[in-house]
């Protein structure tokens, strides 16, 4: 038996996301022009900041570190808002990694196409967007209705490095809650 090797963990989540058909990568601009360059990067080191220093407020005072998180997702909240009018994203169970993800969809795709990516992390409504190129498409066997047909699984490229830092930490703290989760409700039963 040949053991998988995967460069980062996966973990099932609910995502809000949007994307956009794409002819070329190469032609699209990765975020694409809305937002200023400077802003956004410096938003983005912000938010990685803000999680290495939530870590030592949670371990001092819990609650005060709940009332910035909430802060902190409110604001994040408003930030996205202003990009939802025009995406529209949609609320999706999805498999999700620092470098590709699975989810399940209405239509088919074609292999090899390029999209752009908008994932809205829950539940901090942190924004990563993401060139990305679909891998594999099949068939669901556990589609339920219409909107699942589909299991569409894509890669990410070219992601920006802090995009994938905000991503990866999210990821982590995910799976811990899961991990934690899992231990408490395996305590319950015993």
């Amino acid at each position: 038996m040949q053991q998988e090797r995967r460069r980062y963990f996966r973990i099932d989540d609910e995502i809000a996301l949007s994307f956009t058909l794409v002819d070329d990568l190469q032609k699209v601009e990765p975020d694409h022009q809305q937002m200023d360059e400077d802003t956004r990067e410096y938003h983005m080191s912000l938010e990685v900041q803000l999680r290495h220093a939530m870590v030592d407020v949670r371990a001092q005072s819990p609650k005060l570190a709940h009332v910035l998180d909430l802060m902190n997702q409110k604001i994040n909240l408003l930030r996205s808002s202003e990009n939802l009018h025009e995406n529209h994203p949609t609320m999706k169970s999805a498999n999700i990694s620092a470098c590709g993800m699975a989810f399940t969809w209405s239509e088919k795709l074609d292999v090899n196409q390029a999209l752009m990516v908008n994932l809205y992390l829950q539940p901090h409504h942190e924004l990563v967007r993401t060139k990305a190129y679909v891998a594999a498409v099949s068939d669901n066997p556990e589609a339920e209705d219409e909107q699942d047909a589909y299991l569409i699984r894509l890669d990410f490229v070219e992601m920006n490095q802090a995009y994938q830092e905000i991503l990866i930490q999210h990821v982590v703290q995910r799976q811990g809650r899961q991990l934690r989760q899992r231990r408490d409700d395996e305590e319950s039963s015993e």
